[in-house]
């Protein structure tokens, strides 16, 4: 199918949804579901910035001049309707409004700023509904074109980890580590490094914690968790590593290891999220170490690095074709230690299957 035949699609399957839960249209501004429709990324800033999606007619695009080309050229069609500093925004709202006939019930992308919002109900009355489930929904299952994406992208992140070990000594601190890490992944074809967490000793026991200063000992955990993107798609890999023995932390890791490998095992066509996210969190809790993992098992991966759907404990949500998401459980010690060990899978047929294949055994990196 031709890049224009793919956006077209998706923005079909939009406006059946809307129909379905009544609504008449979808306000979406610049970020991973803008460019999920058009093909094009662009900034979120101050500028009113809006895609208009009506159930029934075509989209409409009110865009500041400046960055209003890109989508004269884009694989969408819609309306444009620009706009410059000297004239002001409003204008262009008032006619993407008439465009697209605005009356009744609209739903709203979650990341629409109160001021976009302001300027439109300065011009009509809609009755705004979150969007959220609609968006989510329908980008949590990918087409053949994001899977070979996704694939890529884990590919260059997992290739990037097996060079870490490398990198890693004695005394060096967590920004050099991370630093180093992050030139790595650009060497081996990632278009970009968005998240880069470097943790060590007892700071791996804050699991988003970033990179410090701190310097790097010997018999420490030394959690590295980067999000990267290969042409707008994301690879999400975590691993923990060790300089020198640490009897601490080899047993740690030896439990988190097999919660990671029973929660990826449980994933499947069909399965629920909660139960995944069970078959990891049993592993731990029957080694007593349940208290420690103190988040959900994993979340979805696509245009961006949290997505739908999200492998929380008690989920309903059932796993379907193509859905792709993260299985990472963790341990954290405060004030000790913490481990944590993160692949990509997607579900192909009617398994899960890591896309992600870097190393994992205690001990690869020696």
């Amino acid at each position: 199918m031709t890049k224009e035949g793919v956006h077209a699609q998706r923005v079909e399957r939009l406006k059946d949804e809307l129909e379905v839960k009544g609504l008449r249209g979808a306000i979406i501004v610049p970020g991973p579901n803008m460019r999920y429709f058009t093909g094009v990324n662009s900034l979120l800033l101050e500028r009113p910035f809006m895609l208009f999606v009506p159930a029934r007619g075509e989209p409409h695009l009110v865009a500041p001049a400046l960055e209003a080309g890109p989508y004269g050229d884009c694989p969408l069609r819609m309306r444009i309707h620009p706009w410059t500093d000297s004239e002001g925004s409003g204008g262009a709202v008032a006619e993407a409004i008439e465009g697209v006939a605005m009356k009744g019930k609209w739903g709203v992308e979650g990341k629409v700023p109160f001021l976009f919002l302001d300027r439109v109900t300065k011009r009509a009355s809609p009755r705004l509904s979150d969007a959220e489930p609609i968006l989510q929904g329908l980008r949590e299952v990918k087409d053949e074109a994001e899977v070979r994406l996704l694939k890529k992208s884990s590919e260059i992140l997992s290739r990037s980890f097996e060079e870490f070990p490398g990198l890693l000594k004695e005394g060096m601190s967590e920004l050099e580590l991370a630093k180093a890490a992050t030139d790595v992944i650009y060497a081996k074809g990632a278009t970009k490094v968005d998240d880069m967490l470097v943790q060590s000793g007892p700071r791996a026991a804050d699991p988003h914690g970033l990179p410090s200063e701190r310097k790097i000992g010997r018999g420490e955990s030394i959690i590295i968790d980067v999000g990267s993107v290969y042409q707008g798609y994301y690879a999400d890999i975590t691993r923990t590593f060790c300089i020198g023995a640490s009897r601490d932390v080899e047993k740690v890791y030896g439990k988190v290891l097999e919660a990671e490998v029973s929660g990826i095992d449980r994933a499947a066509l069909g399965a629920r999220v909660g139960d995944v996210d069970g078959a990891a969190r049993g592993v731990l809790e029957r080694a007593e170490m349940g208290k420690f993992f103190i988040h959900r098992t994993g979340h979805g991966l696509g245009l961006e690095v949290h997505e739908a759907p999200y492998i929380v404990e008690g989920g309903k949500e059932r796993l379907g074709s193509n859905m792709c998401f993260t299985v990472e459980p963790g341990v954290y010690i405060r004030g000790k230690l913490g481990v944590r060990i993160e692949d990509d899978v997607l579900v192909e047929g009617k398994k899960g299957v890591a896309i992600t294949d870097t190393p994992k055994e205690y001990g690869w990196w020696k």
